[in-house]
């Protein structure tokens, strides 16, 4: 995220979990660092996606048009279904869910560092700090970790998907050694494109707050949202073409 994260390090202290370590790399308190700020507002947009979902299901409708809500969870579903089909063909209904989930999740993400009004909070006495440090309103695809972690998500189902659908025939892909390139490239650049941009963008609104604090961040914002739309839309996207690569792979 922007500033300095608030390291779980800090709310755990006993040395037996803090000074652990995983092939010689310390989880608590440097690299691999878990996150308390990310993980609070990663579990708020699973709650936001989560509480969306039940308020709109009561009032779906198959004999009328419905409400507002019904027109834009379908909205939302034929975009999605769409997206699915077009790059998997008659695979898409198993992989529908999680394209949507990923979707849903980063879009989520990267508007809940445009809405809430972080920085105006973090420097108030008021406001939950940390060993000095306060808590962190950003957007928690600016942290690398949870890019990281949807990257590898990605990974494991179209990999995954591959044996599923192709067996052991599928172990013949990777004797080219493009394909374990790939392995790497594939995630890499998901969760980094998807990082870099988000960051640039609060970074972008931090220093227009700055310089001209009353209309130009308004203008700001609306881009920001518009090119968090773009990234949900590029993530899911390009998972989707990994998997369907890999389930129509011959």
């Amino acid at each position: 995220m922007l500033g300095k994260n608030l390291p779980l390090s800090n709310f755990v202290h006993d040395p037996s979990f803090t000074n652990s370590y995983f092939l010689g790399i310390p989880q608590l308190g440097t690299w691999g660092d878990l996150h308390v700020d990310t993980l609070v507002l990663a579990w708020m947009c699973m709650g936001t996606v989560l509480l969306g979902a039940a308020i709109v299901t009561p009032s779906l409708t198959s004999d009328s048009a419905g409400g507002k809500g019904q027109a834009i969870a379908e909205s939302i579903h034929g975009f999605i279904e769409d997206l699915c089909k077009g790059q998997m063909g008659h695979h898409y209904k198993t992989f529908f869910p999680l394209i949507a989930s990923i979707f849903l999740f980063v879009l989520t993400a990267n508007f809940i560092g445009v809405l809430l009004p972080g920085k105006a909070f973090e420097g108030q006495a008021w406001w939950p700090r940390v060993d000095g440090e306060p808590f962190e309103l950003c957007s928690p695809t600016t942290d690398f970790n949870v890019t990281f972690g949807l990257a590898l998500l990605a990974l494991i189902i179209y990999v995954g998907s591959g044996f599923v659908v192709h067996k052991a025939n599928y172990l013949k892909l990777y004797l080219n050694p493009i394909e374990w390139m790939d392995l790497i490239i594939r995630p890499a650049t998901l969760a980094l494109r998807l990082m870099m941009v988000i960051t640039a963008d609060e970074l972008m609104r931090a220093a227009a707050i700055v310089m001209v604090p009353v209309i130009l961040p308004t203008g700001v914002m609306a881009f920001e949202m518009f090119i968090g739309i773009i990234q949900a839309f590029v993530f899911a996207l390009l998972t989707s073409i990994y998997i369907g690569l890999t389930v129509s792979h011959h």
